[in-house]
């Protein structure tokens, strides 16, 4: 059955009308939420035929054809602009990940230092959001020197699980947690990174440091951060709840004090990793958008010691090499900084071939293909907002084409695309 811009404004107003506000939204496969129920009772109403997250299923899945067009644009009047001024609730400017928490949308809006928030996930192009995070109004974009409890620069991943927002702001070395999700300019309430909220991290190599950081995830009660310029993942076991908290698990070095880029090899390994730019865990497994090695990781289990090696890749045919490609199963090296999964299902920001692949049931086998492509029509096309497929970028994009699409993120059905030079997001509605 085809869906249609009606189904799409149906399944909005059921979002409306039932009390979504503890649904765990943040983590689909989280099961740790009071309302896990209700999320599988509204994934039945989206059309699957078995619940999320509870091992190998044959369920029906969210599907996209190659190519398709998105149903709704934010951060644009229509599919066709793609400016970042003027500054308003309704505007963008290279944005960065989003993420969806009871009936709430936040949007990373990096270079305007500030974070986006909707009531209700937009059913028209351009929407204007109800509130701001990290700005006093909708017309600024300070940047806060030094930092503050409720300033950002340029801030890039965000995630929400369990009432609580997390977000990576990256230029000031750190990251901020807020126990209740925010829908004003509020104060954080923990500070990663540093010892306090007016203080910029220096970057060094710990386990408290982090460096640049861009990718956080969260779920089953664990936090993972991708330290991008100490090339590492860090992992909490439990959610930190005061300032500066160590990290218990490092990824990608054999210790807290080492940061060198595939631990100072020349080759990388299954467990090295070189500026990696995402974090993602589904409940069960975690994914790392390993970008300057040109490949995602895959743990099949949630890792429980330092420097244990990935058990799958995806990008590469085998984990000591670095091939750039625009195929099916490769990626354009520094291009790929965000994965998702919701555990059936994996879909990864393929930035600098212009495109997001998507793999319809979770990858067993090293370098296995994609099944489907959004922003070109085939796996070997790679122009940015070729509408045409005739290898000559556009002018202007339209409701298919992305350029430099960094940010994914699913809820049920819907797939949500930073399209990151466009300065907006696109939200696909699946099958």
């Amino acid at each position: 059955m085809n869906f249609t811009k009606p189904k799409f404004l149906t399944l909005i107003l059921f979002l409306s009308l039932i009390d979504c506000s503890s649904i765990e939204w943040g983590n689909p496969c989280d099961p740790s939420s009071s309302k896990y129920v209700e999320l599988l009772f509204l994934n039945e109403f989206l059309g699957d035929k078995a619940l999320y997250c509870v091992g190998q299923t044959t369920k029906t899945i969210a599907r996209f054809s190659n190519f398709q067009s998105a149903d709704i644009v934010i951060g644009q009047p229509d599919f066709e602009t793609n400016s970042s001024t003027p500054l308003s609730g309704a505007s963008l400017n290279l944005p960065g990940a989003v993420t969806v928490s009871g009936n709430q949308l936040y949007i990373s809006d990096s270079r305007n230092h500030r974070i986006l928030g909707y009531h209700q996930i937009p059913t028209s192009n351009g929407a204007t959001a109800d509130f701001v995070i990290g700005q006093t109004d909708f017309v600024s974009s300070f940047v806060a020197t030094p930092p503050t409890a409720t300033s950002f620069k340029y801030q890039w991943s965000i995630a929400s699980s369990n009432n609580r927002l997390f977000v990576a702001d990256t230029s000031n070395n750190r990251h901020l947690i807020y126990n209740s999700l925010p829908t004003a300019n509020v104060a954080a309430d923990v500070v990663l990174g540093v010892s306090n909220f007016t203080t910029v991290g220096a970057g060094t190599c710990s386990n408290t440091d982090l460096s640049g950081s861009e990718g956080v995830s969260t779920a089953n009660g664990k936090l993972f951060v991708a330290d991008e310029g100490h090339h590492r993942v860090l992992i909490w076991n439990t959610i930190p709840t005061s300032n500066n908290t160590p990290a218990d698990i490092v990824l990608g070095q054999a210790d807290f004090t080492s940061c060198s880029p595939n631990r100072g090899g020349p080759t990388p390994t299954a467990s090295s990793l070189s500026t990696p730019g995402g974090v993602w865990s589904d409940g069960t497994r975690l994914f790392v958008a390993d970008s300057f090695n040109v490949r995602v990781l895959i743990w099949n289990t949630i890792p429980t010691f330092n420097g244990q090696p990935a058990d799958l890749v995806l990008g590469q045919p085998t984990m000591e090499s670095t091939i750039s490609a625009t195929t099916e199963g490769g990626f354009l090296g520094g291009g790929v900084y965000n994965v998702y999964s919701n555990g059936a299902q994996l879909v990864i920001g393929d930035a600098l071939n212009h495109r997001v692949l998507i793999w319809n049931s979770i990858p067993t086998t090293n370098g296995q293909p994609a099944d489907t492509v959004l922003g070109q029509s085939n796996f070997t096309n790679n122009t940015h907002n070729d509408d045409g497929q005739t290898g000559v970028a556009g002018v202007t994009p339209t409701a298919r084409t992305f350029y430099n699409p960094y940010g994914v993120y699913m809820v049920g059905k819907l797939l949500f695309v930073s399209d990151f030079n466009n300065s907006r997001v696109l939200v696909f509605m699946g099958k």
